[in-house]
């Protein structure tokens, strides 16, 4: 059997959570079934009507959502754009909600009122996936074309907030260019394996059409929406999307996500060394807030609420570093596993990659090697046992024949291992680990790495740290151990926390 590719493997796996051509089909009859239904209706705020998608349908990296450790259902986003003189945001989002409820199926699908959409729920059926359609209430903004007003509705009172969707998209178009070659190949196969719903080549619609861009884009919300599963303050699309758009440079999958996160990792890594960053008008650090501007409406932060809850930046930067430690892990293996997303190719052609460290650390002493360190990441996430690690810890203690610098590192990796794996240090061992402080008092990693093994780290140590050893500092898995040690203000950007 030929061997397939990284780029081929990972094109599999992501295949297989985006929307089938027969669920893309059962979602463009319902979405076009309700639009002509709104563009039929009588409005008492207006009487002209532009029904069209956002979000990930239009842009193209739409996935199967994943919730409570199982696929669920798709969602589609659908903005109902009214044309009127003074209407109030409470009497369109209600001539909206009302000209749905004039249908009998949609009223019996329509879920309560949301803050800015009403919901439409199509339940799955014939073991086909259901659908959420949400349906966006909207008014052109006065001389600010293509720009849009949507309702909001904060408790009792509804009030108008800015938004561009068909800006974002044209943005998003020119930034995702495909050749003629691309649109063809895929066509033949969606068409070949589909015959059943196309009749020809040309039948197959362009929003099937899938960039590496796209790929991994859908790849990204996949993974984070695994890793954030039972877990709250997930980023939300749009920033994965318009970073990695931002950074795309025409790569493949593999290389546009970790350029990705190479690109947040290296932010994140000046902000906590120096406290500022040059703007670039992608992640940007400004008057101690994060702002991530909206390539289609200057005035709109995306990242605004980082602001009001700091655990949100907190959880982004820590997801970033786990995407960064699987791909980095899948490049090696070639092992879908590695991935982590709750998806797999149908061929392997690897072995999962704590099994590739293992056999490469299976005798001798291994030092305080990039591998060792990945090795002790592993562990934290589950993927290999604790016993392990430990006894590849303990042989670097063991066995460690140069002196002084790389003794005292092999234990303070065993020590890191002890706290990670719930064992925890013994008097003794914190006793050792002080003297271990004071021999190397002028060495910040010593500094920094030592006062986390004993719960006293600050911020200073971890600024001054980066500064001495760079960025791959944050890297290092003893700062997970970071977590109620640093102030605030710090802590809240360490991204290894978890």
């Amino acid at each position: 059997m030929e061997m397939l590719s990284k780029e081929e493997i990972l094109e599999h796996v992501i295949a297989s959570i985006d929307i089938s051509p027969t669920d893309f089909e059962s979602a463009r009859r319902r979405y076009s079934a309700v639009a002509n239904w709104l563009e039929g209706g009588e409005y008492l705020s207006g009487d002209t009507t532009d029904i069209y998608l956002q979000g990930s349908f239009r842009l193209g990296t739409v996935i199967r959502p994943y919730r409570n450790s199982q696929n669920v259902d798709y969602d589609i986003d659908q903005v109902c754009e009214i044309k009127g003189e003074g209407t109030s945001a409470r009497q369109l989002k209600h001539d909206v909600g009302d000209r749905l409820k004039e249908n009998g199926d949609y009223k019996r699908m329509l879920d309560d009122e949301g803050r800015r959409c009403w919901t439409l729920q199509y339940a799955s059926s014939d073991g086909r996936p259901g659908f959420h359609l949400d349906v966006l209430p909207s008014r052109p903004a006065n001389g600010l074309f293509p720009h849009i007003e949507i309702t909001h509705k904060g408790g009792v009172n509804y009030v108008w907030r800015s938004s561009n969707p068909k800006g974002y998209y044209q943005w998003f178009k020119g930034r995702n260019a495909f050749g003629e070659r691309l649109l063809e190949n895929q066509r033949r196969a969606i068409f070949a394996a589909n015959l059943e719903l196309y009749e020809s080549i040309e039948d197959v619609p362009k929003r099937m059409i899938r960039t590496p861009l796209q790929r991994s884009i859908q790849l990204m919300k996949r993974h984070r929406d695994v890793y954030f599963d039972g877990r709250g303050n997930s980023p939300i699309s749009i920033i994965l999307t318009t970073i990695c758009t931002h950074q795309h440079q025409g790569h493949g999958i593999l290389e546009t996500i970790k350029g990705f996160a190479d690109y947040v990792a290296s932010r994140l890594a000046v902000v906590l060394s120096e406290g500022f960053l040059p703007i670039d008008n992608v992640l940007d650090y400004q008057n101690g807030k994060w702002v991530i501007k909206n390539p289609a409406d200057e005035n709109e932060n995306f990242a605004d609420r980082w602001a009001d809850k700091p655990e949100l930046a907190e959880s982004f930067f820590a997801w970033v570093y786990q995407l960064r430690r699987d791909i980095g892990a899948f490049k090696e293996s070639s092992h879908t596993r590695d991935l982590s997303l709750a998806a797999y190719a149908s061929q392997e052609c690897g072995i999962p990659y704590c099994q590739v460290l293992l056999n490469n650390m299976s005798h001798g002493p291994v030092g305080s090697s990039e591998s060792f360190l990945k090795l002790i990441h592993q562990g934290i996430e589950g993927k290999v046992t604790w016993d392990q690690v430990k006894e590849v810890a303990w042989r670097n203690v063991n066995q460690e024949s140069e002196p002084y610098i790389s003794k005292d590192v092999a234990w303070v990796n065993y020590y890191q291992v002890k706290i990670h794996s719930g064992t925890g240090l013994s008097d003794h061992d914190k006793t050792h680990v002080r003297d271990i402080l004071r021999n190397r008092s002028s060495d910040p990693a010593f500094v920094l790495c030592c006062n986390l093994l004993l719960g006293s780290a600050t911020a200073p140590m971890l600024q001054k740290c980066i500064r001495s050893r760079g960025e791959d500092v944050l890297s290092w898995p003893i700062t997970r151990l970071a977590k109620g040690q640093l102030s605030e203000n710090s802590r809240m950007i360490v991204p290894a926390l978890r």
